[in-house]
């Protein structure tokens, strides 16, 4: 059998969007070097591919068959690394990604994000209907798709705030997109109003929140195997509404407040991923639960070490507990 990376490593497939697949940011290049070095610290190669690169099979035995760009790969030699992209310019390959992500574990093969977790990454309102094992409160959320958005829906809309208790002032952003882009305040229904029917020209689901005001602050606790890691500490900065570094927030490496670590802790638990992000939010010295990132950053050079040590351990003992299965 022909296989994708004929060395002794074990190919690590990193599933990215097509776009980026295929023109690359160069904002990327750093991030990807870290990520290289890492994945071969744990004694793998790192291949960014797309969905487009992959064929699922299923032969006359009723086995599985993967290929990917054209060359077979076997369960213990090859593995995928399967979190959903939801920057803007995604959203149209959602589906796409979810259903190849979900053919891969049905063929038998190893994935570093179930399907379900890749649906609840960074969606706001299914990080609310969630426990997860922690007490901390979720942001009171309403959740509307805009598509035939008309005063019918700004109806509903306010009667789901009332009965939320979210008063103005709101925010408004995009249900599932990362990087804090496409976050606006509405100060009164005029302005939601507004903010909605733009929304709807593009048939965008929006989660609508609290405003917390400039003061609040973002704590990004990264977890590795369940266990709180280390924390980046996001802020408002002029007048920016997201805290990311990317719409113009500032973000350090902090010390850990202790009011997170059991909370960050019972979440990743629970999730039982190898890497996992757990955001909350502190505003007049109340603490909120915000979302969970399987894939969030950025990333650090220790973390990384010890995040792509953990994926080789969690497909090594995959593979030790392997059932044969045909594949041509």
């Amino acid at each position: 059998m022909t296989t994708v990376d004929d060395s002794d490593a074990i190919t690590m497939f990193w599933i990215r969007s097509e776009r980026a697949s295929k023109s690359p940011n160069p904002y990327d290049a750093p991030i990807n070097t870290g990520y290289d070095d890492a994945a071969h610290a744990a004694g793998m190669r790192l291949t960014r591919i797309s969905v487009d690169d992959v064929v699922v099979g299923v032969t006359q035995d009723d086995g599985a068959s993967v290929r990917v760009r054209g060359a077979l790969v076997a369960r213990d030699r090859a593995f995928f690394h399967t979190k959903l992209v939801t920057w803007p310019v995604d959203r149209y390959d959602y589906w796409r990604h979810l259903t190849t992500y979900a053919a891969l574990s049905a063929a038998g093969f190893f994935t570093t994000v179930p399907v379900r977790l890749s649906l609840i990454n960074n969606e706001k309102t299914l990080t609310a209907l969630q426990r997860f094992g922690s007490e901390v409160s979720r942001l009171p959320s309403v959740r509307l798709c805009t598509r035939g958005y008309d005063r019918d829906h700004l109806d509903w809309c306010t009667a789901s705030m009332r009965a939320s208790d979210i008063d103005f002032p709101v925010v408004v952003k995009p249900a599932s997109w990362g990087g804090g882009n496409g976050v606006f305040v509405a100060l009164n229904i005029a302005e939601l109003d507004a903010v909605l029917t733009w929304a709807s020209a593009t048939e965008l689901t929006v989660v609508i929140q609290p405003w917390l005001g400039r003061d609040a602050v973002d704590y990004r606790v990264h977890c590795l195997d369940g266990e709180p890691h280390s924390v980046l500490t996001r802020a408002l900065r002029g007048d920016a509404l997201a805290g990311n570094l990317a719409q113009g927030g500032t973000a350090e490496w902090t010390a850990m407040p202790d009011a997170v670590i059991a909370p960050a802790r019972a979440v990743a638990r629970e999730v039982g991923l190898p890497y996992l992000c757990v955001d909350f939010l502190c505003a007049g010295g109340r603490w909120w639960f915000s979302e969970i990132e399987v894939d969030g950053g950025p990333p650090d050079p220790d973390v990384n070490k010890v995040r792509f040590g953990s994926y080789r351990s969690r497909f090594d003992t995959f593979v030790s507990e392997l059932r044969p299965v045909s594949a041509t």
